[in-house]
């Protein structure tokens, strides 16, 4: 399958599953009321199959982005008990209330999934950060960022973690960060501005983990590979200098200047000696390796697996609101918005990495779905929620004017942001 068909087919499947159980929230909460739900469609525009329900008419429409869900009343109210209209404002609320809320509750459904099947992640992601290197030409070097340096304060997060750190930075570029490091006995206050880098403009700080010099993977047709090099195998010599761990081991290669070198291996306890030839790639000396990373196996049993999944929900939820705040305000690149064409490539890429990496990229966007529908645009859940909230605080309806112009300014608001949202991702890959 090409890239672009299959980016196309995972994004369908991945979008209509979310916005599928986005609609069955507001189909079921509305059933439940005795509201009559007049169609219910797998799909937009013209009909292909239906068939008629009791009351309600199922459809499988032509285009398959997720579906919709038609209330009898939505527009004009006449009176009937079942319209939604006639309702009172807090089943109308708790009608669109629970459109989002499914998508949460989807969220926190497949991720304790995850977590029970086993969920594979770096080791370091929960681990405190002990810097290992830090990038000479990098924000953390000039903020004064020394290897075996402790963050034990990233802004205002006490005792980060590497996955504190890379979301922090990645969503801080261009913005000052005041971190608090334990060097030796002493405690050191500092301030670092991620750099912005790549097509997102993410944060970048320069500051990595500790790596030992042991080989995580080969790749094929490279030095290391003709070396007969293999994983697990540790770095202790080149040309006689003991290596301290993968950043001295990358120093050394740069500075031979493609020499042959004399290196010394340990492989399952034995000792061997070998010569190996670096390869210049990219302006850079490389034997053609990658480091190992240790990984952990997250497999929990169901009450602990949905205690993760509700604790990750909770930091992600909290991070989201943290970046919405940044772009309103000025302080984050809409570069780092991803519409889409950016969703439609993650979703082809976790697809082909396997199912437990798709099923975590859907759990994220079910997320961000079910934010974006609580923000208080007209036209969204969180609009018309909003809109019902004022005429309950003013204690009348709106007219129906004031309210058909407020739809027609947001559903114009919603074209344009999805507009700026394509625009966006098409600009990134210029």
């Amino acid at each position: 399958m090409s890239g672009i068909l299959s980016n196309l087919f995972w994004f369908l499947i991945l979008f209509s599953v979310i916005v599928l159980v986005h609609e069955f929230g507001h189909f079921a909460t509305a059933k439940l009321l005795g509201i009559w739900v007049e169609v219910f469609s797998l799909g937009f525009g013209p009909r292909l199959l239906s068939f008629k329900g009791k009351e309600t008419e199922y459809r499988l429409s032509l285009i398959p982005l997720g579906g919709y869900v038609k209330l009898y009343g939505e527009e004009k109210a006449t009176g009937d008990p079942r319209e939604f209209l006639s309702r009172p404002k807090w089943q109308k609320l708790l009608v669109l209330f629970m459109g989002p809320f499914m998508n949460i509750v989807l969220a926190v459904g497949v991720m304790s999934w995850v977590y029970m099947a086993g969920l594979q992640e770096p080791a370091l992601y929960s681990q405190a950060v002990v810097v290992g290197w830090v990038d000479p030409s990098s924000p953390a070097a000039k903020a004064g960022i020394l290897p075996g340096d402790k963050i034990i304060r990233l802004g205002k997060v006490k005792n980060p973690t590497w996955r504190d750190l890379r979301v922090i930075t990645s969503t801080s570029a261009g913005n000052p960060l005041e971190l608090w490091v334990e060097r030796g006995n002493k405690i050191l206050r500092l301030r670092m501005v991620p750099e912005r880098v790549g097509r997102y403009e993410l944060g970048y700080s320069g500051i990595y983990p500790p790596l030992p010099p042991i080989i995580g993977s080969v790749v094929p047709g490279k030095p290391a590979a003709k070396a007969k090099l293999k994983e697990g195998d540790r770095f202790l010599q080149v040309n006689g200098i003991e290596v301290k761990d993968f950043y001295h081991l990358r120093e050394l290669l740069q500075k031979s200047q493609g020499k042959v070198l004399e290196i010394k291996i340990e492989r399952q306890g034995k000792v061997f000696t070998l010569k190996v030839k670096p390869e210049k790639q990219g302006g850079r000396w490389i034997l053609g390796f990658l480091p190992y990373q240790p990984t952990v196996k997250k497999k929990y049993p169901p009450l602990r697996a949905l205690q993760a999944s509700l604790k990750d929900v909770l930091y992600y939820s909290t991070m989201t609101f943290h970046v919405l705040g940044k772009l309103i305000a000025g302080k984050l690149s809409p570069r780092t918005l991803s519409g889409p064409l950016d969703i439609a490539q993650f979703s082809s890429a976790t697809a082909q990495a396997g199912l437990i990496p798709f099923l975590s990229f859907l759990a994220f966007v079910s997320l961000q779905l079910a934010i974006i529908n609580i923000i208080p645009i007209p036209g969204l859940d969180g609009g018309q929620m909003l809109l019902l909230l004022i005429e309950a605080a003013i204690g009348r309806e709106l007219s129906d004017k004031a309210k058909d112009w407020i739809l027609k300014i947001g559903f114009a608001l919603i074209i344009l942001l999805s507009a700026f949202a394509i625009l966006n991702d098409i600009l990134k890959r210029i």
